[in-house]
Order: structure tokens, then C-alpha cells, then sequence
């Protein structure tokens, strides 16, 4: 049985890159899904995860703790038992693509970012939209 694929969408945190003794790129990171449930109050889910090589480099290069992002991966649990006895049940991504998520258009509103400049309007074509232009072309300039 395969495991279950999922897509997830959430913010990354706790980037850590690190290199293997054989100098391959290892980066972990979590991503947390949050939601407001009935009573209006804030549930969380935390994901562990880690990239290999390329992706490792790409995530540490590009992310910062905060960042929205699309992360999708095999999803497993984990467990196991801490010093004290107690048991711990880790859900995790294996094999995880992360990518960017796409920003909201009120987005760089919400964070008070400064709004990129509108180019200006430019000047409305004489003719409708079904009118076609016609163009004096050599048919031996087509190079089809």
C-alpha cells in the first residue's frame, strides 16, 4: 500500500541547513498549517520535514522563517519515546517538494509594503476588436 500524498499549504520555519561528511546538502525545516475552528480559536498542525541536495540548497537559499509556502510530500508518522517514558507521535514529510505559494493580491497591502508602480495606460487602438489589421507581408519572409 502507497503512502498517502498530500499538499500542504502553511508557513515555513526553522530552516536548518547542514552538510553530510560526504558534502551532500541536507536542510530540515517545519511547516505549520493553522485554522480557526467553530469557537474561533487558532488550531495548528506542525509538519517536520527535510530536502536533500539541491532542493536543501534552494530552500535555504530562498525561504526565511515566515515564508508561505507549498509543500507536497508523502505524508508518515513517526513516534518515539522520550527519556522521561513519555511517547511522542511526529507527523512528517518524506520526499517533499516545496515550492512557492502564491501571494494574495491585498498581500503587500496587509504587510504595508509599498505598492509597485501601475504602468501608465496606454493609448486605445482606433478599430474594434473584431476588426483584424491587415499587414503587407512577402509570403517568402514566412519562415513556415
Amino acid at each position: 500500500m502507497a503512502l498517502p500524498t498530500v499538499s500542504i499549504f502553511g508557513t515555513i520555519s526553522k530552516i536548518e541547513l547542514k552538510y553530510t561528511q560526504a558534502g551532500k546538502a541536507i536542510c530540515s525545516y517545519q511547516i505549520e498549517c493553522s485554522e480557526k475552528n467553530q469557537k474561533n480559536e487558532w488550531e495548528n498542525l506542525y509538519l517536520k520535514g527535510a530536502s536533500l541536495e539541491k532542493q536543501a540548497e534552494f530552500i535555504n537559499q530562498y525561504f526565511k522563517d515566515g515564508d508561505v509556502c507549498i509543500a507536497t510530500g508523502k505524508l508518515v508518522t513517526k513516534n518515539y519515546t522520550k527519556q522521561d517514558g513519555s511517547k511522542v507521535y511526529e507527523v512528517q514529510l518524506k520526499f517533499p517538494q516545496i515550492q512557492f505559494a502564491p501571494k494574495s493580491k491585498n498581500a503587500q497591502e496587509d504587510q504595508g509594503a509599498p505598492q509597485p508602480k501601475q504602468p501608465k495606460p496606454q493609448a486605445q487602438n482606433n478599430y474594434q476588436s473584431n476588426d483584424i489589421p491587415e499587414f503587407d507581408i512577402d509570403e517568402s519572409e514566412i519562415p513556415f
